[in-house]
């Protein structure tokens, strides 16, 4: 988009708000304001199948456009976003005029104690996406759960615009989807601890991309500890991000059911292996591994999953990881209707005796590969004390290294206490073990913090 374009675009919204200030919704203005600003925004999204405009500072930003800082409006217009704590508004290809007038009748509204992004999620509107600006890239000496974090959210942010991209129509942007690859991939060579602290959070609100970078995040550090390196590892966790893409033509209440699928809605259900290899090989620069991986992802090794009566064929190597990391993702996760499960409990469902689901070495390489308490858990101890684990021991998963935070009373530790669960006492004896794995939402633990 050229500067003279991207300045359009941002004068219109901010005179579209303006105008909603001045007069009532109903006034010829007002919904002239919006009118220019769908003109302004169908033409941006005809040219690309997302517009991200970022307030930096008193700088406004239109993807790589930098506007200039003279124009009085602009900056007061970023002024006034960036005190209601939004940074980046993105619009997807799909975007509608109704969505436009939702979202002005929203951030007039100044009063409400509604969350933004809830009052647009309230309105129906789902090409509209609010947030902060985040640094996608991290360099080699900066490490840690905080840039491990800052890479995380971007692709979160990244994995919803893909997925709205599909579901109105357009193909995915491959380009958005390989930076936020590539910078989960140097997580997985550097900082794999924080990756997958990050991955253990338990969160539904926005599943069904916290999903797709979970699955890419552990298919990758699968494929790392088997030595995949480099540009295929890249492609792995590019296959495994899209993995479910075919999940956007998938009616919500389908999605969604907390009670057993009728076999009607089942076989809606499984049809998203196919719909997702459709999409995925229509799309441009995407890696050949993608749709074979959103084909094949629910075969079992028998081949008894689905689809259907495929003939003979052995699972790809990207398929049989992404298999491990797609199940045991959900069921570590909260959803609506069902709570997460311990990863024990997920171990024993996934290591079934005779179950064909999964290639049992890869399962077993995996079990290794996360521990039993994986770093970034909360765990109780045998004194009734709680604890985010922090490092692993290196030969006895039974005995990580743990920050305690809450005493045996349940009260908060102002200085959280590090201590080795495999260091014994003066008898000889272990004083302190994890007795379980605790979810930390009930407690209002943020777990990250203590990393």
């Amino acid at each position: 988009m050229n500067q003279r374009k991207a300045e359009d675009l941002v004068r219109r919204l901010a005179a579209a708000l303006r105008g909603t200030e001045l007069y009532s919704p109903t006034h010829p203005l007002v919904q002239r304001g919006i009118d220019a600003l769908s003109a302004a925004a169908s033409e941006a999204l005809a040219a690309a199948p997302s517009i991200v405009i970022a307030f930096i500072g008193d700088e406004v930003i239109v993807d790589a456009v930098r506007l200039p800082r003279g124009a009085a409006t602009l900056v007061g217009f970023a002024r006034d976003l960036r005190e209601r704590d939004i940074e980046k508004v993105t619009f997807t290809r799909g975007l509608t005029r109704d969505e436009l007038r939702g979202l002005i009748a929203a951030l007039s509204e100044r009063t409400s104690q509604t969350p933004l992004p809830d009052r647009l999620t309230a309105r129906g509107i789902r090409h509209v996406t609010l947030g902060r600006v985040v640094i996608e890239e991290v360099s080699d000496d900066q490490t840690g759960i905080a840039a491990a974090q800052r890479i995380y959210g971007t692709a979160v942010e990244t994995a919803e615009t893909l997925w709205q991209a599909a579901k109105a129509g357009d193909q995915p942007d491959t380009g958005a989807a390989r930076k936020i690859i590539d910078g989960l991939a140097r997580l997985v060579t550097q900082d794999r601890t924080s990756l997958m602290a990050l991955t253990a959070l338990k969160k539904y609100d926005n599943y069904t991309f916290t999903h797709m970078v979970n699955v890419s995040a552990l298919a990758m550090a699968q494929a790392r500890a088997l030595n995949v390196d480099g540009a295929l590892l890249r492609e792995f966790g590019f296959a495994a991000l899209m993995h479910d893409i075919g999940k956007v033509h998938t009616p919500l209440e389908v999605l969604n059911k907390p009670d057993k699928l009728t076999k009607e809605e089942f076989d809606i259900m499984k049809r998203h292996v196919v719909d997702g290899a459709h999409i995925l090989r229509r799309t441009p620069e995407m890696p050949a591994l993608a749709p074979i991986v959103a084909f094949e992802h629910h075969l079992k090794q028998d081949l008894s999953g689905y689809p259907e009566k495929i003939g003979s064929r052995k699972l790809n190597l990207c398929t049989m990881i992404v298999s491990i990391a797609d199940v045991f993702d959900a069921l570590r996760s909260n959803r609506p209707y069902r709570q997460g499960l311990a990863t024990a409990r997920i171990r024993s469902i996934m290591g079934e005796q005779g179950n064909p689901a999964f290639n049992q070495t890869l399962l077993k390489r995996f079990v290794n590969l996360m521990g039993l308490f994986p770093v970034g858990n909360l765990v109780r101890l045998n004194t009734d004390e709680i604890a985010v684990v922090t490092a692993e021991h290196p030969t006895d998963p039974f005995r990580p290294q743990v920050k305690i935070i809450m005493d045996a009373k349940g009260d908060t530790v102002e200085e959280p206490l590090l201590a080795n669960t495999w260091d014994r006492d003066s008898k000889g004896e272990h004083p302190r073990a994890v007795v379980e794995a605790v979810d930390p939402e009930p407690l209002g633990i943020d777990p990250l913090k203590y990393l």
